[in-house]
């Protein structure tokens, strides 16, 4: 039995955890939770799921829940995050807040030993110099919540590093694929994916590429190996969710239905497969198509490999630049293709900082949102 505690209940991966964590009772134990601004949605949660611990980091609204829910801990404050994942009765931390948001509770969670299940990307991406070594240091280990780099670790088992060619991650490459024209997209549009149901940060991500970008650079560090050995292909149908290329040509790939409760399962299980789901893939019915990814169109995914290359601080700039856009996009106050052009623009004006500490991502967050919101 695994006492679990979920950071950011109330999105996807969160509201999809819990149901996991629901239908295997006998596996997994939810400590906690912790919500932001979805209130109704996490009281709701807390009746549902009785978890002993909740964490607000608002201290009017931990206030107000702790009055409604006696028999409920709520910790509150800036320093709630950090508080519940160090509780001494958690094994496993979930981490689904979306954002480089979700870097400081996470360092957290490693240094008092806990075992990460991360659907944050940004947290890699920006940091991840830090975090792997520091899993090392505690002696813990990390699990992404991701279909594509779960579906590679799946490939990559029971085969020698050395064996490997290269890595390949599929991409839908989202709903704008056939578009030659992105001028015009609108946000209905790009929050309207083929194949997935996600939060909107990443639904847009998806339809920039620059969620493969962002999956590249986490590809990296997950696995150890080159820019040069991890690949991208568009595959529309997201069956193939992985593939790795071995030196003598075989290619070994990981298929199943476009659902993100596997990959949560497997994060929760610490790399098990024995659980058995509902969601099983006919194969009689499956479609494969592939074809390469249009990095003209969709240059986010070229800036990724290009920020990543150069290492230091270039992918934590990339990160925080998309974060700030996709906001802004969100918000109608830019266009589709200025989220792309935004990254591009702000990787230009970035001046390297090397090797950098938490303290400096946290400064170079800052620089960026500065710097977009004043027009780059």
């Amino acid at each position: 039995m695994k006492n679990i505690v979920i950071l950011g209940s109330t999105g996807r991966i969160g509201i999809q955890a819990l149901e996991i964590i629901s239908q295997f009772s006998d596996k997994f134990n939810l400590i906690g939770i912790s919500g932001y601004t979805n209130l109704n949605l996490l009281e709701q949660q807390i009746l549902q799921y009785k978890p002993k611990y909740v964490a607000i980091p608002n201290n009017s609204d931990a206030k107000s829940f702790q009055v409604k829910y006696k028999d409920t801990k709520i910790l509150s404050g800036k320093e709630s995050l950090n508080e519940i994942v160090s509780l001494e009765a958690v094994d496993i931390v979930c981490v689904s807040i979306v954002g480089i948001a979700a870097l400081l509770p996470t360092v957290t969670a490693i240094r008092h030993g806990k075992v990460i299940a991360l659907a944050s990307k940004e947290v890699l991406v920006a940091a991840g110099h830090i975090v792997m070594p520091l899993l090392e240091k505690h002696k813990t280990r990390l699990y992404p919540i991701d279909s594509e780099h779960a579906a590679i670790a799946m490939c990559l088992s029971g085969f020698n590093k050395t064996s490997v060619n290269s890595i390949i991650l599929t991409a839908s490459g989202g709903p704008f694929l056939y578009y030659k024209d992105l001028s015009a997209v609108t946000l209905e549009q790009a929050l309207k994916h083929p194949n997935w149901v996600m939060g909107k940060k990443i639904t847009i991500d998806s339809a920039t590429l620059v969620n493969k970008g962002l999956e590249v650079i986490e590809a990296k560090w997950l696995f150890d190996i080159s820019y040069d050995k991890i690949k991208v292909i568009i595959h529309p149908q997201s069956i193939v969710h992985g593939m790795i290329e071995l030196n003598n040509g075989a290619v070994i790939s990981q298929m199943s239905n476009p659902d993100m409760k596997m990959p949560i399962l497997y994060a929760l299980s610490e790399g098990a497969v024995n659980s058995r789901m509902d969601n099983q893939l006919d194969m009689t019915s499956a479609k494969l198509e592939f074809m390469e990814p249009d990095v003209l169109r969709f240059k986010g995914l070229r800036l990724a490999y290009e920020s990543g290359r150069k290492g230091h601080s270039w992918p934590t700039v990339f990160n925080c630049a998309n974060e700030v856009a996709v906001d802004m996009f969100l918000k109608r106050e830019i266009s589709f293709m200025d989220i792309s052009n935004i990254i591009e623009e702000t990787l230009n004006r970035h001046e390297e900082v090397k090797n950098p500490s938490l303290d400096d991502i946290r400064q170079i967050d800052n620089w960026v949102v500065e710097n977009v919101s004043h027009g780059c």
